[in-house]
């Protein structure tokens, strides 16, 4: 029996309360509709990343269930989402796939930019026909390194997507690839959003140095108390009646540690003088 029935209280289906939206897909893939997914609140569904496949998205080759697309919810408006390309990567029974007993696996990973100030963290990889030594391997990455570099600054994003979701970059790769060792696949196998401009536009600066701020909104690299000019000094100490403030810590004549200490001094002598009196 359910702890609402015991109550005697009715069950809320929490699902009565879901709205469901349609999730569309990236601008790089002509905004296709892909899920249709329940929500709770609009403002927790943004930024919700889904997975889906590349065939899910095209629809065109069978092959392409072998590619994972993450896209990020963005906004919402009458119950359609837009959403921004997130990266993508192998699946992993494709990877298992690769991987096979003699050959060597080559794996490079770096951050690129695009043209229109994405930037992503790209991970290459190449498989061999036989193991292939580490100079050769080594190589390889400065190739991959080289080509990366060269062709991803001159991409916009959606060019970007479509070159490694679609292979064209491992095609790429494998062309200037094969010239050092014998390689049966080359390809990009993972990519992640790392930063966009639309973040960078976004983030507030936050001021180096705390304290209180004066007049003009400024702030203080020192701490201390304001003199009348609102300037602060860089000692700790007592103002005077100029404003200034002493290095070193006093007290006024008759208080203190200052001025008691030539008491203490005459009393020490008086009884050491009396001492000696009576001793004679």
């Amino acid at each position: 029996m359910a702890k609402g029935s015991r109550r005697g209280g009715r069950v809320r289906d929490k699902w009565r309360d879901k709205q469901w939206i349609i999730v569309n897909a990236p601008p790089a893939f002509e905004q296709v509709p892909l899920n249709y997914i329940p929500i709770s609140d609009m403002n927790n569904a943004k930024g919700r990343v889904i997975e889906n496949t590349l065939y899910d998205v095209l629809k065109q080759d069978p092959t392409q269930h072998q590619t994972k697309i993450f896209v990020q919810i963005d906004k919402i408006n009458s119950g359609i989402a837009s959403t921004i390309f997130k990266g993508h990567e192998y699946a992993k029974e494709f990877l298992r796939s690769l991987v096979r007993r003699g050959s060597s696996m080559i794996n490079y990973v770096d951050e690129y930019t695009t043209a229109d100030g994405y930037v992503f963290r790209v991970s290459a990889t190449a498989f061999s026909q036989r193991r292939i030594n580490s100079s050769k391997q080594h190589e390889i990455r400065r190739i991959m390194d080289n080509v990366l570099k060269e062709r991803i600054p001159q991409l916009s994003l959606n060019e970007f997507i479509k070159e490694v979701t679609m292979g064209n970059m491992g095609t790429s790769l494998m062309d200037i690839s094969k010239n050092i060792a014998m390689i049966r696949h080359v390809g990009i196998r993972k990519t992640k959003l790392i930063s966009s401009p639309v973040q960078k536009e976004g983030d507030l600066s936050i001021p180096p140095t705390e304290g209180i701020a004066d007049d003009d909104g400024e702030f203080s690299a020192t701490e201390g108390i304001a003199d009348d000019d609102g300037e602060f000094s860089a000692t700790e100490g007592i103002a005077d009646d100029d404003g200034e403030f002493s290095a070193t810590e006093e007290v006024e004549e008759g208080i203190g540690e200052t001025a008691d200490t030539p008491a203490t001094t005459n009393t020490t002598t008086t009884t050491n003088n009396k001492a000696k009196t009576e001793n004679i």
